[in-house]
């Protein structure tokens, strides 16, 4: 793959989409940046059921890190219900990785689109049961950053990040949390997933934008 055939896939015609998908990737990491507010400054305490900021707060992650963690007023059954926070943050994943896909899919064509799929269908099955779904999330990051560490448009930092935060989120949160009992090394080990997965969404968000609005013959590297 010449580096003349990688930066035909930043041409103007996927301007628009890199924009998009960049400011997905933010938003996400806004939106995680909420949730680590809200565990800071609730602590411990039984969360409320009638603030829409609480609402912000509690993604299926923060639940499942509040749940090991042993915070009061926390049940299981918070995860069995239909979150719209959740169906948001999985869209907006969805649409950083159709963004992702166009950038990727010179290394990978097939698996960047499995990677993409993963989001979309996470709805459909969530929206059925109202517990499965949210995996393709993680599923879907540890792919695409595979994919991206071979690639001259994403640094390999940003490429080694999203991988482990999404195997740790995988296997310690979702796959931990359903086969062990709660435990605080659980949650430690979320904890840390959580937060590199919001500095991943931030190194992804800063390069798409990048790319969205760079010049020919700028650089092609983070």
């Amino acid at each position: 793959m010449t580096q003349h055939t990688e930066d035909e896939i930043a041409k103007y015609d996927w301007n628009w989409l890199y924009r998009i998908g960049g400011a997905a990737a933010i938003i996400i990491f806004v939106l995680f940046l909420i949730g680590i507010i809200g565990v800071i400054s609730v602590g411990s305490q039984p969360a409320t059921t009638n603030d829409w900021f609480t609402a912000l707060q509690n993604n299926w992650l923060v639940v499942l890190f509040k749940l090991n963690a042993g915070f009061s007023g926390v049940q299981v059954d918070f995860l069995n219900v239909i979150n719209l926070m959740d169906i948001v943050i999985m869209a907006l994943f969805g649409v950083m990785l159709l963004a992702l896909y166009v950038a990727l899919r010179h290394k990978s064509k097939i698996w960047s689109l499995v990677a993409a799929s993963l989001p979309f269908l996470g709805i459909a099955v969530f929206l059925i049961t109202s517990t499965a779904g949210r995996s393709g999330l993680l599923v879907g990051g540890l792919i695409i950053s595979a994919i991206m560490l071979p690639s001259s448009h994403f640094s390999k930092a940003s490429a080694y990040v999203g991988m482990l935060a999404g195997a740790l989120l995988f296997f310690a949160g979702d796959l931990g949390t359903a086969i062990f009992s709660s435990s605080i090394i659980i949650a430690i080990l979320i904890g840390i997933g959580y937060v590199l997965w919001m500095i991943w969404f931030y190194l992804i968000g800063r390069r798409l934008l990048e790319l969205g609005y760079r010049k020919p013959g700028g650089p092609t590297i983070l």
